[in-house]
C-alpha cells in the first residue's frame, strides 16, 4: 500500500512516472560470436567492430545515479542509515507520516466536520507537506544551482573503462537502464559510452558537458566520429545541443532518436501551465483506477466523496502550484520538457518576478531552440551529412492528469506529435478523418488508419510501434533488436532496408519476463528430467527462440510461446497449474472485492456525477 500510495502522489504531481523508459531486465551474457549471428542473421550483415562508431547514450529521466550530499560530503542517508534515494530523496516513512498528521490532522477533521476548508488551510497544508517531501531536497536557487548538493555519478570514459576501474555496479546500473548490453558484447564494451546527469539540473551546464563528452567519445572511436543515441528526456538535450553547438555535427555519424521528448509533453505542460486535470467527472470515475488497479482505484473514488470537489480540487491546485511555484520553477531541465504550446502560459504564471528574470533567460533561450528543431536536426544533416532515425511508440493513452489525456494519440508518457517529429494522428484508436488527405497517397499510413508519417520531419527513417507504452520500450526486445542494428549496419539506411525484418509499422510487445524465463530454462540441467519433461522443455525453448527470433512482431505466437515455456516450468519446478482451494478462495474473495468496489464507486458516480457527499446533500 506504501509503495501505491506514493505512486499516486508522484503521478499527480506528474514528476516521478515521466520520461523513464522503464526498461529494466537482466540480459544473459552470451559469448561474442554467438551474439554476433545473432544479430548478422537480420541484415545479413558481418559486423567489424573497427569500422563501428562509439555510442554515446544520452538516457531518459532519473536513469542517471544520483546521489545527495552532506556538507561533510558524505552521502545523505536517512535516521535508519539507509542512502537517501533518488529522485526526490524521500525520508523514512515514519518521518514522512509524523509530518503529515503534524501539519494536516487538525485541518482534515476540521474539514470533515464541517465540509469545509476553513481559509484553505487543509489545501496548503497538504500542498506545503507534499511540496517538503518531494521537492524540498531537489530545490534550485534563482541561479539554476542546486541549494542541496546533489550529483549524478559521471562515467568519465567507456563501459570498458569501468571494468577496468572496477565499477561493475555502475555496469549493472548502466545496463539495467538501457539495455544495450548485446551492443556491447558484439563490438565491445569500448565502444559504448553512457552520459550521466541530474534530471532536475540546470540543461545549459548538462549539455556543456554533454558536449565535451561526445567530442572524447569519437576521439577514442575507431571511425573518428561518435553514434549518439538521445532516449525520452535526453530528447530535449539533444534539442539544447544542437541549437547551441550545431558544429556537433563534425563529429556524429548518426543520431538515433528512442521515444525522444522533442516537443517536450503535454502532462507536464498542462500541469505547469493550467494545473491537474479539471474534468471532475474524470477526475472521481477514470483516473485512479487507470493508474493504479481498479480495486484500489474504486476505493479512492469512494473515499473522495467524503470532502466536497472544491476541496479535492483546491487541494490539488495547491499542491502543483507549491510544487512548481516553490520547488521546480529554477529547474531548466523541467521547463525544457514543457511543449512550445505551454511554454509562454507557464512562464507567464511562474517566471515573471525580478528573481526570476535569468532563469527566465535561460527557458527562453531553451524555447526559441525547440521551436527550431527541426530545422536544426536538417542542418546536421544537409551540412554534415549526419543520418537521423526515430524510433516511437503509440496508441497509449496519456496518463489522466491533464485536461488533453484522452485526446491525443500517445506513449501514455509523451504525445505522438512529439516523439515522431510531427507525425498527423487523432486520438488512441481513433482513425484519420474520412476527409484526410494522406501524403503521398497513404504510403506512410499505417493498417490501423491511425498515423500518418509522412508529416513527419523524417518519414523515411522513422519507426513506429503499435499499442507500445513509453515505460516498457525498453523491454520490447524488437525495438533492441532494431537499435542495435542501426547502430552497427552502415547499410541500413531507411525505413525501406530491410522491410521484412524492421518495417516501418510494427506492434509493441514486452517480453521481459519472457526471456527470463527462457533464460532460466536453457540453464536446466535436462540430463536430471525425465524422458518426458526433457522433451517437453527441449521443446518448448525452441518454441520460444523461434518466437523472440521474429522480428515482425505477432503477439499470439510469442504469447503461446511464452505459455508454453510456463507450463513446462511450472511442471519442474512442481508447481501446479491449477489453483489450489486456497487460491481459488483468494482469488473469488479478491474479484468480488473488486467488484463490489466498482460497483459501489459506478452508483456513487452514476448519483452524484463529480461531486463530494457533502455537494449533494447537504449537512451544514
Amino acid at each position: 500500500m506504501k509503495k501505491s500510495l506514493l505512486k499516486v502522489v508522484s503521478v499527480i504531481l506528474c514528476i516521478s512516472m515521466l520520461f523513464s523508459v522503464c526498461c529494466v531486465f537482466i540480459s544473459a551474457q552470451t559469448p561474442t560470436d554467438d551474439i554476433n549471428e545473432k544479430y548478422s542473421y537480420l541484415t545479413n550483415k558481418n559486423i567489424n567492430p573497427d569500422e563501428i562508431s562509439n555510442a554515446v547514450v544520452i538516457p531518459g529521466v532519473f536513469q542517471s545515479k544520483v546521489r545527495l550530499y552532506n556538507d561533510d560530503g558524505s552521502v545523505a542517508t536517512d535516521k535508519n542509515g539507509k542512502e537517501l534515494e533518488m529522485p526526490f530523496f524521500l525520508e523514512d516513512t515514519g518521518s514522512i507520516v509524523s509530518l503529515a498528521l503534524k501539519k494536516c490532522l487538525l485541518p482534515l477533521l476540521l474539514t470533515l466536520f464541517t465540509q469545509h476548508d476553513w481559509g484553505g488551510k487543509l489545501a496548503k497544508s497538504v500542498a506545503g507537506v507534499i511540496g517538503e517531501v518531494l521537492g524540498g531536497k531537489i530545490l534550485s536557487d534563482k541561479n539554476g544551482e542546486f541549494v542541496y548538493d546533489q550529483r549524478a555519478d559521471f562515467y568519465d570514459g567507456s563501459i570498458a573503462e569501468l571494468r577496468e576501474q572496477g565499477r561493475t555496479d555502475d555496469i549493472k546500473f548502466i545496463f539495467d537502464q538501457i539495455p544495450l548490453d548485446d551492443y556491447a558484447s558484439i563490438v565491445g564494451e569500448d565502444h559504448l559510452y553512457y552520459f550521466s546527469y541530474a534530471s532536475f539540473g540546470n540543461i545549459d551546464k548538462i549539455v556543456d558537458q554533454l558536449y565535451e563528452f561526445i567530442l572524447k567519445a569519437a576521439e577514442n572511436s575507431p571511425t573518428g566520429k561518435a553514434i549518439v543515441i538521445p532516449i525520452s528526456q535526453g530528447g530535449t538535450l539533444a534539442n539544447n545541443l544542437l541549437e547551441r553547438y550545431p558544429q556537433v555535427g563534425e563529429v556524429v555519424e548518426r543520431m538515433i532518436y528512442i521515444v525522444p521528448a522533442l516537443d517536450g509533453t503535454v502532462l507536464l505542460g498542462e500541469i505547469f501551465e493550467k494545473g491537474i486535470i479539471d474534468d471532475d467527472e474524470a477526475l472521481y470515475r477514470d483516473v485512479f483506477p487507470i493508474l493504479l488497479d481498479e480495486s484500489t482505484g474504486s476505493l479512492i473514488n469512494i473515499f473522495l466523496r467524503i470532502l466536497p470537489n472544491s476541496v479535492v480540487n483546491a487541494i490539488l491546485d495547491e499542491a502543483v502550484d507549491e510544487l512548481v511555484g516553490k520547488y521546480l520553477k529554477y529547474s531548466t531541465c523541467m521547463w525544457a520538457l514543457l511543449p512550445q504550446a505551454n511554454y509562454q502560459g507557464a512562464a507567464d504564471k511562474y517566471l515573471n518576478g525580478p528573481d526570476d528574470a535569468f532563469i527566465r533567460s535561460q527557458t527562453d533561450a531553451f524555447h526559441e531552440g525547440q521551436v527550431k528543431a527541426k530545422d536544426n536536426i536538417k542542418y546536421e544533416m544537409e551540412t554534415y551529412g549526419v543520418e537521423v532515425f526515430d524510433i516511437c511508440d503509440y496508441n497509449a493513452a496519456l496518463y489522466p492528469i491533464c485536461d488533453s489525456w484522452n485526446s491525443m494519440n500517445a506513449d501514455g508518457i509523451i504525445q505522438l506529435n512529439s516523439t515522431s517529429m510531427g507525425a498527423t494522428s487523432v486520438a488512441v484508436d481513433v482513425q484519420l478523418p474520412e476527409d484526410y488527405v494522406p501524403v503521398d497517397g497513404g504510403k506512410y499510413v499505417d493498417s490501423y488508419n491511425l498515423v500518418d508519417a509522412g508529416t513527419g520531419l523524417l518519414p523515411d527513417t522513422t519507426f513506429y510501434f503499435h499499442n507500445q507504452n513509453h515505460e516498457s520500450t525498453g523491454s520490447n526486445d524488437v525495438i533492441m533488436k532494431l537499435a542495435i542494428c542501426l547502430l552497427t549496419d552502415k547499410d541500413f539506411t531507411s525505413v525501406n532496408s530491410y522491410p521484412d525484418k524492421f518495417p516501418q509499422f510494427n506492434e509493441g510487445r514486452n517480453t521481459k519476463s519472457f526471456r527470463n524465463r527462457l533464460r532460466d530454462a536453457e540453464a536446466i540441467d535436462r540430463s536430471k528430467l525425465s524422458a518426458e519433461n526433457a522433451a517437453e522443455l527441449s521443446a518448448a525453448i525452441e518454441q520460444a527462440e523461434t518466437a523472440l527470433a521474429q522480428t515482425v512482431v505477432d503477439r499470439e505466437v510469442s504469447g503461446a510461446a511464452d505459455a508454453r515455456l510456463s507450463k513446462i516450468l511450472n511442471r519442474i519446478n512442481g508447481i501446479s497449474d491449477e489453483p489450489t482451494i486456497g487460491d481459488e478462495i483468494s482469488g473469488k474473495v479478491e474479484n468480488g472485492l473488486t467488484a463490489m468496489l466498482k460497483v459501489i464507486s459506478a452508483a456513487l458516480f452514476s448519483l452524484l456525477g463529480g461531486k463530494g457527499f457533502s455537494d449533494v446533500f447537504r449537512i451544514f
